[in-house]
């Protein structure tokens, strides 16, 4: 074999050696503790320093959170077991370990308490409440700069008897007092979540995929009435895309008395595989729920499921490789938030006979031009780049951005839905961009241009729509008249 070409083959075994994993073990002691301990265990003991980091920004939060200061009593180890160094660094990192040292472990308390107290929005907190705990990994979980893209294999402990479930291995029933998972990598594992204790329900629902609801109810809702609802959904949307992108799902639920009147209830949050609703309690849905209350709590759930699609996997530059420490500027919130509502709207209207169809469709849109009309115009004017990017730190800090984008967003998808319906006398829609938007994704493995957008769909539809990109992103007139 010439000299280059085992060069070659030696560079692709080497590639092809799966890497060790970064183990995590989380753990909740005790019945009452209002924190938890996490440790990392590095694989082949890396020499010092190295930097601990601990997340800001949410990955499709719009915003940043000080999770590092819940962060404390940071210790390291070396093989030996000896004590290093560990130094605070400026923002939310600790330096560990000398040049001459080897780091075996990593071990922090992360205080939820604290961190619920503080941070008002449900959406952004972790909590620990009487016989529960529920945790948003990007909030607990800290990782060694550089090692983002390692595997990850989660151990989570807790009381004896205690149900443990994560949402990257969901089991109904759930394991008790020990459970395992492993994750791709930092993101994976960050983007999941974890809930303990003997007042968490879960429950296993026929769907498409596995789907799994994990509750914890300070109300009186029906879990499994609203986890139909949820099946529901994510049929709807699994037939409006032809696949699903993940092998199970769940739907986590907390319905939460307010520990404050500051504190915010009734948001949700997207993940790869899950998606989390912090709502009131008192708010969940029965049968006997008025049949609008039904609807409403479907289309949410519908409207957070198609985030998985997009843009979890099909997805603006920005989204990924995600910047855990500063929330980054996006150019395509309008794309991700209204796409995915309009994908919702038309997906539900699949489901409907056609004059009911048109008329929700018409129902839906009304709402959202009656909304922009009402808006400020130095907001409903912007550009929706420009827009995107003001709402990237502040979407539901200042929710008239984040309502902008996402009621421009899905009216531009109506409009291009209309002219890829009429240009292609009725032979493709929005709906079959939308799955050449996945392929498209899944070939390429990077984020989409703004200004690839215009040859993409027309690649998917063969119907040319450059001139309702150029009008809408340049400075929408259409969606408040």
């Amino acid at each position: 074999m010439r000299p280059i070409m085992l060069l070659l083959a030696l560079a692709v075994a080497v590639q092809a050696v799966p890497q060790e994993p970064v183990a995590y073990q989380l753990t909740y002691a005790a019945p009452g503790d209002t924190a938890i301990t996490v440790r990392l265990t590095l694989p082949g003991d890396p020499a010092g320093p190295v930097t601990l980091v601990v997340p800001r920004a949410v990955p499709m939060g719009y915003s940043q959170q000080p999770y590092d200061r819940y962060v404390t009593d940071v210790r390291a180890t070396a093989a030996d077991g000896a004590m290093l160094a560990v130094e605070r660094e400026e923002g939310p990192r600790w330096r560990i370990g000398a040049a001459e040292g080897r780091v075996r472990q990593v071990e922090y308390r992360v205080d939820l308490a604290a961190m619920e107290r503080d941070i008002p929005g449900a959406t952004d907190s972790s909590r620990v409440r009487g016989g529960y705990a529920g945790l948003l990994g990007y909030s607990v979980f800290a990782f060694v700069e550089g090692w983002e893209e390692r595997p990850a294999r989660l151990s989570i402990a807790g009381p004896e008897d205690w149900p443990l479930f994560t949402t990257l291995a969901p089991r109904a029933p759930p394991a008790r007092g020990r459970a395992r998972a492993d994750a791709a990598n930092f993101y994976e594992l960050a983007d999941s979540q974890v809930a303990i204790g003997p007042r968490l329900s879960v429950l296993r629902v026929e769907a498409g995929v596995p789907l799994y609801v994990a509750a914890y109810d300070e109300g009186s809702a029906d879990i499994a009435f609203t986890g139909r609802l949820a099946a529901e959904a994510i049929d709807l949307l699994i037939r409006y895309f032809g696949s699903a992108p993940f092998p199970h799902y769940t739907v986590h639920m907390e319905l939460l008395k307010p520990i404050s009147p500051h504190h915010e209830y009734g948001f949700s949050m997207e993940h790869l595989s899950s998606s989390h609703y912090f709502l009131a309690a008192g708010t969940g849905v029965t049968p006997e729920s008025p049949p609008e209350q039904r609807a409403r709590v479907r289309f949410n759930f519908v409207h957070h499921i198609a985030h998985a699609w997009i843009p979890k996997r099909a997805y603006g530059e920005g989204y990924f490789p995600f910047s855990w420490e500063l929330a980054p500027l996006i150019d395509t919130i309008w794309l991700s938030e209204g796409f995915a509502r309009y994908i919702a709207i038309d997906a539900v209207a699949d489901d409907l006979p056609d004059p009911d169809a048109a008329a929700y469709r018409q129902r839906m849109f009304d709402s959202m031009r009656t909304f922009l009309a009402g808006v400020p115009g130095f907001i409903r004017t912007m550009p929706l780049v420009e827009l995107s990017r003001v709402a990237s730190t502040r979407y539901s800090e200042d929710f008239r951005t984040g309502r902008t984008l996402f009621s421009r967003g899905a009216l531009l998808a109506d409009a291009l839905d209309r002219r890829i319906r009429d240009g292609s006398r009725g032979t493709k829609r929005f709906r079959d961009a939308a799955r050449y938007l996945m392929d498209w994704s899944t070939r390429n493995r990077r984020g989409i241009r703004v200004d690839e957008l215009p040859g993409i769909f027309r690649d998917a539809t063969g119907v040319d729509t450059l001139d309702i990109w150029t009008s809408w992103l340049r400075r929408d007139s259409h969606g408040y008249r």
